[in-house]
């Protein structure tokens, strides 16, 4: 009998899954394209390459969390964003009867996995150094979702989560949970408490909108020899690609850029470019430093407490520095009201997400 997924290296859950993903191909008439993987984490997708030059990112939803009605906003937002913006995103490819996504019966999980294929997208991830250029990018692209999710409207029978909590829509298991020490415990749920207080204060201010809500370098491209000037002198989202929606929720505006600024930290060149990118396009969100700072560090608390529960093998083996280098940012932000990710001491913590 096999053994169960998680207790299996990484190597062996791409294998299986790039078996299941092959199943799905037919849904798409690409039953003789072959398979790359491109990145295996919380989800897995393949690269897809067909007989006649053609190629898509299929991705394979591996967490039980996603829902069929998150799933059905997802890409009803993609397909409205390719349409009705200029913003580079991966378009959901129909299915030969219509659908936007198709669904697998995975042996190894307990749940169906969805299977969605993507249009291709040229260039290399952002990764974690940006430009001046390419944070500005980021920050147009990031208006530009946000002028956008205020004038659309979800299609009925999608939804996205509320995102109140700073933990979303994941159970909180940072109270007790075997990953954890009770000191490492006790940080942790004095953290939640006092982000969860300020991040209330955001959301009672509104407005709340559909957010990217993982806007990092894993999930941007950009492409080499694209000019990024505009019309008007600035800097446009031309070189710039935005994947990877399946985090998307519903949260104010100034969430999303608290989330990449978490990943920016402690580059503030790259952070205040990005905001002015931001501010030529809408406002800044209305936001004390403060509350600023509490959803930066929200974001490593999410991450924390998913990290602790996921069954992904590379996942399992870095947990245990991951956790230990959060705990002490988030005891640094505690103390000091500011977040950073390398520490006055100048020991670089494990990084992870």
């Amino acid at each position: 009998m096999p053994k169960p997924f998680a207790d299996v290296s990484a190597r062996t859950q791409v294998r299986r899954l790039r078996e299941l993903a092959r199943t799905a191909l037919p849904a798409w008439g690409l039953r003789d394209a072959t398979l790359r993987l491109l990145f295996h984490g919380y989800n897995t997708t393949f690269r897809v390459d067909t007989a006649d030059s053609r190629r898509y990112a299929l991705r394979v939803n591996t967490q039980p969390g996603k829902t069929a009605q998150h799933l059905a906003g997802e890409v009803a937002w993609l397909a409205a964003l390719s349409a009705e913006t200029d913003l580079h995103v991966p378009t959901p490819q129909p299915t030969r009867e219509g659908a936007l996504s198709a669904v697998v019966t995975s042996p190894d999980h307990d749940w169906p996995l969805p299977v969605v294929l993507f249009s291709w997208l040229d260039g290399r991830n952002l990764g974690n150094n940006w430009t001046a250029d390419q944070a500005h990018a980021v920050g147009v692209a990031m208006a530009t979702l946000h002028d956008h999710a205020e004038r659309w409207t979800m299609p009925a029978g999608a939804s996205f989560s509320d995102f109140g909590s700073v933990l979303t829509d994941l159970p909180n298991r940072l109270g007790d949970h075997r990953a954890l020490t009770a000191e490492q415990s006790a940080l942790l749920v004095e953290a939640m408490d006092g982000a969860q207080r300020f991040q209330d204060e955001v959301f009672a201010a509104g407005p709340v909108i559909p957010l990217h809500a993982d806007l990092h370098g894993g999930n941007l491209k950009w492409r080499r020899g694209v000019s990024t000037s505009s019309t008007d002198g600035g800097v446009s989202t031309s070189a710039l690609s935005v994947f990877d929606f399946d985090d998307a929720g519903y949260g104010p505006p100034a969430l999303d850029l608290a989330i990449s600024a978490y990943y920016l930290r402690d580059d503030e060149g790259a952070e205040a470019a990005m905001k002015a990118g931001y501010a030529t396009l809408r406002p800044l969100p209305a936001v004390t430093d403060e509350q600023f700072e509490a959803m930066v560090a929200g974001r490593n608390l999410l991450l924390v407490n998913d990290v602790i529960e996921q069954p992904n093998a590379d996942t399992q083996a870095m947990t245990p520095a991951y956790v230990a280098a959060s705990v002490r940012r988030l005891r640094h932000w505690l103390e000091t009201g500011r977040y950073r990710r390398t520490l006055p001491d100048g020991e670089q913590p494990a990084a992870a997400r």
